[in-house]
C-alpha cells in the first residue's frame, strides 16, 4: 500500500502464506507476534485485499485465455459463507486448459450461472453430469459440447466392486481407454488410435452394458445407468484429440480450494470471494505453468503497477529471456 508500513514481498508472503500454505490469516499474526513483529489480521487483509485490486487484470485476463481455448474443464465445489451462520454457500468454478486454472466464486451453481460464466464460448466443455450443467446446455441456441468425465463413471464402478465383482469388467474395458491413449505419440497418432481401438473398446463395453440387468437401486445397477444415460457426453472424445478422458485436471485445480476452506473456513463477504478468486488463480495457474508462485506473484504487482499484464506463461519467457 503507498505510504504504508510494509513492502511489496511482505504482501506476497502473507497471501503465498494463505492461498499456496493455507495459514489463515490470525495464526499468521499469532506467528508474527513470536518474533516481535505486532501485526493484526486486518492489517494482514488490507495488504492482499489492495494486491488482488492490483492483480484483478491479470485475473481477467487468464479467464479469458482460457475461454479462447477450444477445449476446457469445468467444475464446481461449495465455499463457506462466513457472514451468516448456516447461509447457504457460494460455490467456487474452477474452469482449466492447459497450465491454466481460473476460480469464479459465485452464489450458486445454477445452469444460468454456467452459462454466464463460459459467455460466448464455442467449443468442448469437459464436465460431470450435473443436471445444472445439462439444463445449461439446453438453454443455449449457440453451440457448444459438453463432453463426459470417464473418472466419474470409473470411481462409480470401482465403488460397486466390493459388492459386485462383475463391475470388474466394466473397470478393464475403461482402463483400456487409457492404456489406448498412453500410447499415442502425438495427437494425430491419438486421434487414429481412438477412432479404431477406442471405438472398439466402447462398443465391446457398451454392449456389456446394455446386457448387464442390475435393479438400478443397486451400486451397480447404478453405475450402468450413469455410464448409458451419458453415453454420447462420454464418448465426444473419440473424434477430437484434444478433448481429455477426464476432468482430473479440473478436479485438480480445486484441491487447494477444498483444503482452504478445511483451515481458514470460507470468506465472510463478497469481497473476499472476490480476493479468494483471484490468488487462488494465479498461484494454480503458476503452479500449472510449473513457475515459482510467491516470485510470480511479485512481479504481476510490478508489471501491473507499469501498466502491463504478466500471466504465468509471460513470467516464464521472462525467466527465460533473462536467463
Amino acid at each position: 500500500i503507498a505510504g504504508g508500513r510494509y513492502g511489496l514481498d511482505f504482501g506476497v508472503k502473507v497471501a503465498i502464506d494463505k492461498y499456496e500454505h493455507h495459514v489463515p490469516l490470525a495464526r499468521q499474526a499469532r506467528i508474527a507476534a513470536g518474533f516481535g513483529l505486532n501485526v493484526g489480521r486486518n492489517t494482514l487483509y488490507n495488504q492482499i485485499e489492495r494486491m488482488a485490486d492490483e492483480l484483478s487484470v491479470v485475473w481477467r485476463a487468464i479467464i479469458s485465455q482460457i475461454l479462447a481455448c477450444t477445449v476446457i474443464g469445468l467444475d464446481q465445489t461449495g465455499w463457506p459463507n462466513l457472514d451468516h451462520k448456516g447461509k447457504k454457500r457460494w460455490q467456487v468454478w474452477c474452469l482449466t486448459a492447459p497450465k491454466l486454472v481460473a476460480h469464479v466464486i459465485r452464489g450458486d451453481k445454477s445452469a444460468k450461472t454456467f452459462n454466464d460464466i463460459v459467455g460466448d464460448f464455442d467449443g468442448v466443455i469437459v464436465c460431470d453430469a450435473l443436471s445444472s450443467h445439462l439444463a445449461a446446455r439446453r438453454a443455449r441456441a449457440d453451440p457448444y459440447t459438453l463432453a463426459g468425465c470417464w473418472a466419474h463413471v470409473r470411481r462409480k464402478f470401482a465403488e460397486a466392486e466390493g459388492d459386485f465383482p462383475a463391475a470388474r469388467t466394466a473397470l478393464t474395458w475403461i482402463r483400456e481407454l487409457y492404456d489406448i491413449d498412453e500410447r499415442a505419440t502425438d495427437a494425430a497418432d491419438r486421434l487414429t488410435l481412438r477412432q479404431t481401438e477406442s471405438k472398439a473398446a466402447l462398443e465391446q463395453l457398451q454392449g456389456w452394458l446394455i446386457a448387464t440387468r442390475m435393479p438400478k437401486t443397486t451400486s451397480l445397477g447404478a453405475a450402468i445407468r450413469y455410464a448409458l444415460k451419458d453415453w454420447h457426453r462420454l464418448t465426444v472424445f473419440v473424434d477430437d484429440a484434444q478433448v481429455p478422458l477426464d476432468n482430473n485436471a479440473t478436479e485438480r485445480g480445486l484441491r487447494g480450494i477444498a483444503i482452504g476452506r478445511r483451515v481458514h473456513f470460507g470468506s465472510k463477504s463478497r469481497r473476499g470471494t472476490q480476493v479468494a478468486a483471484i490468488f487462488y488463480t494465479l498461484i494454480e495457474s503458476a503452479k500449472a505453468e510449473g513457475v515459482d508462485a510467491r516470485g510470480y506473484l511479485a512481479e504481476a504487482v510490478r508489471a501491473a503497477r507499469a501498466g502491463f499484464t504478466l500471466t504465468p506463461a509471460g513470467y516464464r519467457a521472462y525467466l527465460e529471456h533473462a536467463e
